[in-house]
């Protein structure tokens, strides 16, 4: 699926269905896509409202899905990335997404930063969003670490005020406001099982 998200475009939309659209991607990328993955990314694209679209189904999960899957669909499409265009996909697509309404999150950001270039450099294509002082102002110290930039790096000093005129105080200072909290041992859990604590979430 990420694969497909950062580099099938629009060459396919002339084919009748998402399958075969698919299956022209894997066959022209060399992909030895198996018969169940094949149908479990069409479910996926021929979702509720997707209509085959894979930008539209990465929104979709970004709003819907744990954060531990966001993390994860991340990681993989930067197994996958090979331009620029890709890293700032991944960027504000999923990392800036992440940031934004998983904010303490930021130390696992911190750590493979320092550990993987790239993943690095690919957060220098993150904008604010809706990220808490705090995120941001972290998410700011990586950036400012990275030689290489991506064209897209809002310059290092912007500080701590860059976008807050467009911020509620509770985006400000609130970390987590997605669908997902954590809970007392820090694992996170649907809002719903969380006794009446209000997630803030869109």
């Amino acid at each position: 699926m990420a694969r497909f998200w950062l580099e099938a475009e629009s060459q396919y939309d002339h084919l009748n269905s998402t399958k075969e659209r698919l299956v022209r991607f894997a066959q022209d990328k060399g992909l030895d896509v198996g018969q169940t993955t094949l149908k479990n990314v069409t479910t996926h694209l021929d979702g509720n409202q997707i209509n085959g679209d894979p930008a539209r189904w990465v929104t979709f999960f970004c709003f819907w899905y744990h954060p531990r899957a966001l993390w994860d669909f991340m990681m993989n499409a930067l197994e996958v990335a090979e331009t620029d265009d890709h890293y700032q996909a991944i960027a504000t697509s999923l990392a800036e997404h992440i940031l934004a309404h998983y904010g303490s999150v930021i130390p696992h950001f911190e750590g493979l930063a320092q550990k993987d270039d790239s993943f690095a450099r690919m957060l220098t294509g993150v904008w604010r969003h809706r990220m808490s002082d705090d995120v941001w102002m972290r998410l700011r110290v990586i950036q400012s670490r990275v030689d290489d930039p991506l064209p897209t790096l809002i310059p290092i000093e912007n500080g701590v005020e860059y976008m807050a005129e467009n911020l509620s105080e509770f985006d400000r200072m609130t970390a987590n406001k997605g669908r997902y909290l954590p809970d007392e041992n820090g694992a996170w859990r649907h809002r719903s099982e969380l006794n009446g604590r209000d997630a803030g979430c869109d």
